[in-house]
């Protein structure tokens, strides 16, 4: 949005939980011209949640519409007139997709359908068949919510595969970027002090692939670390009761931090066992720039935009057993954990600039509002 407000009027229209703090609103008035929430009634969120089942549509779509949304969304549309609409997820698609006198560009970020089929395949017995229903569900919708749209996008090649309509390979692949100035580790209030080394994870912790990755890494990998007085620290917002219990002498639960460039400064390596979930991982895009060795898994890597320079200085590893083999190597070889942290930085550098994928998302917008019969999905019969 920021790099997009350089140009033009973006105005936003968001659900949030919780009436926005006076920092959220001031940060995001810096980057919009004009901004409008709605607050979501929670007891119709559960009401619309148990009339689903009787529904095709995915319990996400029923979980995120409210009535009086749609309404306030159209009303402050009808005053604005917009150019072309940008859809953040197949989630809110539910809005705006019988908006025909506007174009509009559906971003699907990612293949919901598929990360949730992986999902389903690490739950319970018991609780699989609800996310193996909820994965037919979301392939379903997103194939048929394609053709409502003028333009889509997607983070990755992998993601766009995974989408189950026949046109797919006309969404436009845009990669996540990374604030590289902000990120950096120049700027990080705090510095690693001379202790225990550090393993770092971060993200949402109330996201079930990261829930999942957090407990691989305390549980799995940790008790395989050869290397002695190793911390780990797991950092970010809403961990859940799960998470929380993974905490110990040696593990760091710390929740919501206000600058996590600080984490990242006092961390040796950055550790994302990540074997569920779809797209790009922002997380790792953040440690890269802030001269962090990242330690993945295969999964993570196929996320990453192909690009004509080298691919991303990456340790893969996908077994626990390799990863703590991994952990172990870097740890034990300092000046080699400060060659892939620079080699890190340099890639974010040329490839992850907001500035250069704002560009893209630009051109998107623009392709959305023209029609190019002789490069539709389906021919055209004369």
């Amino acid at each position: 949005m920021r790099m997009l407000n350089k140009d033009h009027e973006v105005f936003l229209f968001t659900l949030t939980e919780e009436h926005p703090s006076k920092e959220a609103q001031l940060a995001l008035s810096q980057v919009t011209t004009g901004l409008k929430w709605y607050k979501v009634n929670r007891w119709k969120r559960w009401v619309r949640l148990a009339f689903a089942a009787l529904s095709s549509r995915p319990f996400q779509i029923h979980w995120f519409y409210q009535r009086k949304a749609d309404h306030e969304l159209h009303q402050w549309m009808g005053q604005l007139g917009p150019d072309v609409i940008h859809c953040q997820l197949v989630r809110m698609a539910e809005y705006v997709r019988n908006d025909h006198q506007i174009p509009k560009v559906l971003d699907y970020m990612d293949a919901l359908s598929a990360g949730m089929n992986r999902n389903a395949a690490l739950r319970p017995m018991g609780s699989r068949w609800i996310f193996q229903l909820e994965a037919h569900r979301l392939a379903r919708y997103e194939s048929i919510v394609f053709d409502y749209f003028d333009g889509q996008t997607i983070i990755s090649q992998a993601d766009r595969k995974l989408i189950a309509h026949p046109g797919r390979n006309a969404i436009d692949v845009i990669p996540n970027g990374v604030d590289s100035e902000y990120f950096n580790n120049g700027n990080a209030t705090e510095k690693k002090p001379n202790a225990k080394s550090v393993i770092l994870f971060t993200g949402n912790m109330s996201y079930p692939p990261n829930v999942d990755a957090a407990k691989l890494l305390v549980n799995d990998i940790l008790p395989k670390i050869q290397t002695p007085d190793v911390q780990v620290v797991i950092a970010g917002t809403k961990p859940t009761i799960e998470v929380q219990k993974l905490a110990s002498d040696q593990v760091i639960i710390t929740g919501w931090i206000d600058d996590l460039r600080t984490a990242y400064a006092s961390a040796d390596a950055f550790v994302a066992p990540l074997r569920i979930g779809t797209g790009q991982q922002n997380k790792i895009l953040e440690a890269m720039a802030m001269e962090l060795p990242c330690i993945t898994t295969p999964h993570v890597l196929s996320g990453f935009p192909e690009h004509d320079t080298a691919a991303p200085p990456l340790v893969l590893a996908e077994s626990p057993t390799a990863t703590a083999h991994a952990i172990d190597e870097l740890l034990t070889n300092k000046s080699k954990c400060a060659e892939i942290g620079k080699k890190s930085r340099i890639w974010i550098e040329k490839n992850s600039s907001w500035e250069a994928q704002a560009r893209l998302l630009e051109e998107s917008f623009v392709n959305s509002t023209l029609y190019k019969p002789e490069e539709a999905t389906w021919k055209i019969k004369r």
